[in-house]
């Protein structure tokens, strides 16, 4: 691993760690800067693609609030101007007062823009 690419790898994780601590907050305020305006797209495990807008009211709207994420095999790959960051996670979530438990591979995208790593795109594929 080059310097580059250990440096690249820290801060990219740093910054998918702030991102959580927003969504377990449900800062919307703090969230929505860490996203890519107008081309943000969120694939969630069920298929269900959001943009940014629509990704941001659903959790201001608390139609799920995150308890828990657990990331494991992360991994890190730089592709020109792109950060890739893919792994497992098994997040543990509310969805109307019941507890729910996913278990999925994750895939983000993450672009260096002169206010810092934003992310572009966030897929989630549930494991069977």
């Amino acid at each position: 691993m080059t310097m580059e690419t250990s440096v690249m790898r820290s801060q990219v994780l740093a910054a998918d760690e702030s991102r959580y601590q927003a969504l377990y907050r449900q800062d919307v305020a703090a969230l929505g800067p860490m996203l890519v305006d107008g081309d943000y797209v969120h694939i969630h495990a069920n298929g269900k693609i959001d943009d940014k807008a629509a990704f941001l009211a659903s959790i201001e709207a608390a139609r799920y609030r995150f308890i828990d994420a657990e990331r494991t095999e992360q991994q890190v790959r730089l592709v020109g101007p792109l950060i890739l960051l893919h792994g497992r996670t098994r997040t543990t979530l509310d969805v109307a007062g019941e507890t729910k438990v996913m278990d999925n591979a994750f895939t983000t995208v993450w672009k260096q823009t002169e206010n810092g790593l934003k992310l572009l795109h966030w897929q989630a594929t549930k494991r069977v």
